[in-house]
């Protein structure tokens, strides 16, 4: 059996190593929709892919040296600043390092060293690079969020959140609920309220914990989203046709629905700090 301290090793390092896969995609993946959307785009000129060209400053485009890829670490050696043109490094860059690592570890801590927690990891991986995507573009990409229900509906083949039968029905309430919020609000206002990508990544969240998690996902992202507006009215004064992405607060319903299927948290922090 792997040792206590050597599982949150573990799940630290992979965390850390999705927090830097993760970055990537919240940069490159918008780029490369916009690239191929684009009109008069030539047919033979270079691809902006996820694997080409080598990760560099967006700044210089001096190609990354090998240590300058160690995840969290680099930045702070660096002190936040590109190597080569002294530029600023974006703070997103860190903070998604480091709040997968977190949650890496709470992965561990709620399920255990396993195949769940590392499931897992690929979930809130998802959903983090979606909240991000989201928040700077208003856009939910089709590629992340079909994955996450196809990829929910693998892992309960297996049975690890909830059952195959679950995963299915959950999709499908989790994209016709707000569907159907959609259709009312458009009708009574005749303006859309909600985005399509919203509803895809309902039918993700869905499929991946279940019919049954449902309410708790829509009541805390609605929750959050709306004491998130109220603030950022108060600081800013938001008009009512102003745009707010509502990826990020369904992704924390995720969030809190993934934990809350396993007995809470700190039971399994309370075994690392015993053992």
């Amino acid at each position: 059996m792997v040792e206590i301290w050597l599982q949150y090793l573990l799940a630290l390092v992979a965390g850390l190593i999705a927090g830097s896969f993760t970055t990537t995609l919240i940069y490159r993946l918008p780029k490369i929709q916009d690239a191929r959307n684009a009109p008069g785009r030539e047919d033979d000129s270079p691809e902006l892919s996820m694997w080409w060209p080598r990760s560099h400053c967006p700044e210089c485009a001096t190609p990354l040296a090998v240590l300058d890829l160690v995840p969290l670490l680099s930045w702070i050696f660096l002190r936040g600043r590109c190597r080569h043109c002294q530029a600023p490094i974006p703070a997103h860059y860190p903070k998604v390092e480091a709040g997968l690592a977190i949650l890496a570890c709470l992965l561990v801590a709620n399920f255990g060293f396993g195949v769940e927690a590392l499931a897992g990891l690929v979930f809130v991986t998802c959903l983090v690079a979606l909240s991000v995507i989201d928040s700077k573009t208003l856009t939910l990409p089709d590629v992340l969020t079909q994955s996450l229900v196809w990829a929910g509906l693998l892992v309960n083949v297996m049975d690890l959140f909830t059952d195959l039968a679950s995963a299915v029905i959950g999709a499908f309430i989790g994209y016709a609920v707000l569907w159907s919020v959609y259709q009312v609000h458009r009708l009574l206002r005749g303006i859309e309220g909600l985005g399509y990508g919203d509803f895809k990544l309902l039918a993700g969240i869905g499929a991946w914990l279940g019919w049954q998690d449902l309410a708790l996902v829509v009541l805390v992202g609605a929750l959050s989203g709306l004491v998130w507006a109220l603030v950022r009215h108060k600081r800013e004064g938001l008009r009512a046709t102003t745009e707010i992405p509502f990826g990020p607060f369904l992704a924390l319903g995720g969030l809190v629905g993934l934990f809350m299927k396993e007995p809470f948290v700190w039971l399994g922090m309370q075994s690392l700090l015993s053992g």
